[in-house]
């Protein structure tokens, strides 16, 4: 298997995964009464615990101040955006079924972030990322309308 194969498992295949895993059971936390302020509080020190764990067994303990703010930068999304998802389950019951599809279509952000800002352009088919991307807004039009 090629370095990139393995890449694609290790940071791609297993993550996706894990967050279908994550999401589904967000939707029991919420549909058991956990608020979303709660959820952020326990996921938050999960991930700090699952964190050092990890950094332990790694003995990996780079760190950064530029690279610090990016990661807040980086938290700081993510937490709303679970925020705003968990609001969503508890307080109007939409289905994780319909909701995870179209918040998911945040790849579209990520991709074209990454292809004008990053100047990834030149290492993709434009022509398969575009119908990739009419592909996932298509997809997520006819979940949200499920």
């Amino acid at each position: 298997m090629s370095n990139q194969m393995i890449g694609i498992l290790i940071g791609g295949i297993i993550p996706a995964v894990f967050l279908g895993l994550f999401s589904f059971f967000q939707k029991f936390g919420s549909k058991e009464g956990v608020t979303p302020g709660a959820f952020l509080v326990v996921i938050g020190i999960t991930i700090a615990l699952v964190g050092a764990v990890i950094t332990l067994v790694t003995r990996s303990g780079g760190f950064s101040v530029r690279g610090s703010v990016f990661t807040v930068l980086s938290g700081i999304f993510w937490a709303l955006s679970l925020a705003g998802i968990s609001y969503a389950l508890s307080r109007y019951n939409v289905p994780m079924s319909k909701l995870n599809p179209i918040f998911n279509a945040n790849t579209l952000t990520t991709v074209f972030l990454s292809l004008f800002l990053l100047g990834e352009w030149s290492e993709v088919n434009l022509l398969k990322v575009v119908a990739g991307a009419v592909l996932v807004v298509a997809g997520a039009v006819v979940v949200s309308q499920a």
